[in-house]
């Protein structure tokens, strides 16, 4: 009804059922969900509250500016996007208080709706996006694989956008023969597109002001320094120049075939050598986490289905690895 009513679409799903249901309670739901996300901003930015949280359904980041994406097979249970709605507020005119906002998603799925939005925008210099999320869409037997969406294998350094594609523990095998051939590859990406290589279910609100505490958990010892840049040098008065802030939002980053590993080891690694030097550079007032659990281990969402063999896992996250990345934001 949507895609032939607002977007005047004659090729609709017709003999499929639809997978984002609509019923008489989910518009007054979903303007609830992204109204919270609004007004726990106004708390945040004016110093009602030091931080918030808006747990909310549906979830967002599968929605782009109209919705469904062109092109996009499905809206991931997606009504309006919460986080960007929030994002949106923040940064609008009648609150100069906020001039930088960014968005860090670490739902297992890309968020593609929200990147849609944030490409769109049209002041790039006051929006940051970053995504981590599980990426496969290969050729495999004659038959074209892809874990939805299918997207966010590429960065788009223009508009402070940075995805990061984690290879499926399924494809653990294969980023293992890779790892010399990325490693040899890591310090050459710099100004590059990344060569080939989400349910949002808690938006979380920050100041730019709270800083959470280093953590000292076993699995940091299993990452390596970056090769690239010493992140805790970073000068506020470095990271406020924009043509600095471009050059260091283009780091260097493994080929998108293999985030020099897989599951916890490959996530931490990024977390710790794309994201928080990005957010350093581009020095957000307002940081908003784009929440979705479904990389933990053992959830049905990242795991592949395939009929007549039993569940393969995408990723392995603990609850511990939620609590490192949101202390490292």
């Amino acid at each position: 009804m949507v895609k032939k009513s607002v977007m005047n679409q004659s090729k609709v799903k017709i003999s499929d059922p639809s997978d984002t249901f609509f019923s008489a309670g989910s518009l007054r739901a979903a303007r609830r969900a992204a109204g919270a996300v609004q007004q726990a901003v106004d708390r945040v930015l004016v110093g009602q509250n030091r931080n918030a949280i808006c747990v909310v359904r549906p979830p967002g980041h599968h929605a782009g500016i109209q919705g469904l994406l062109a092109g996009g097979e499905s809206c991931g249970f997606c009504i309006f996007n919460n986080v960007a709605a929030g994002a949106m507020h923040a940064i609008s005119d009648e609150r100069i208080i906020c001039e930088r906002c960014a968005i860090v998603d670490m739902d297992v799925h890309h968020g593609n709706g929200t990147e849609e939005i944030v490409k769109k925008y049209h002041d790039p210099e006051k929006l940051f996006f970053f995504s981590i999320h599980l990426y496969d869409n290969e050729k495999q037997k004659g038959n074209l694989y892809k874990f939805y969406p299918g997207s966010g294998e590429e960065d788009n350094i223009a508009h402070n956008i940075i995805n990061v594609p984690i290879s499926p523990l399924w494809k653990e095998r294969d980023c293992s023969s890779n790892s010399a051939e990325v490693q040899a590859n890591y310090h050459n990406t710099r100004g590059k597109a990344k060569e080939r290589a989400a349910t949002t279910d808690t938006t979380t609100i920050y100041p730019r002001e709270v800083v959470g505490g280093n953590s000292n958990l076993s699995l940091e010892s299993q990452i390596p320094p970056p090769p690239f840049l010493n992140s805790d040098k970073l000068s506020n008065s470095e990271s406020r120049n924009t043509a600095q802030c471009s050059s260091k939002l283009a780091m260097p980053a493994p080929s998108p075939k293999s985030t020099v590993g897989t599951g916890r080891v490959a996530y931490r690694r990024a977390i710790q050598h794309r994201l928080i030097p990005a957010l350093r550079a581009f020095n957000p007032d307002l940081i908003l986490i784009s929440a979705g659990f479904d990389a933990a281990k053992g959830d049905v969402g990242n795991a592949k289905h395939t009929v007549g063999t039993r569940e393969l896992a995408g990723l392995d996250l603990t609850p511990d690895d939620y609590a490192w990345t949101t202390r490292k934001v």
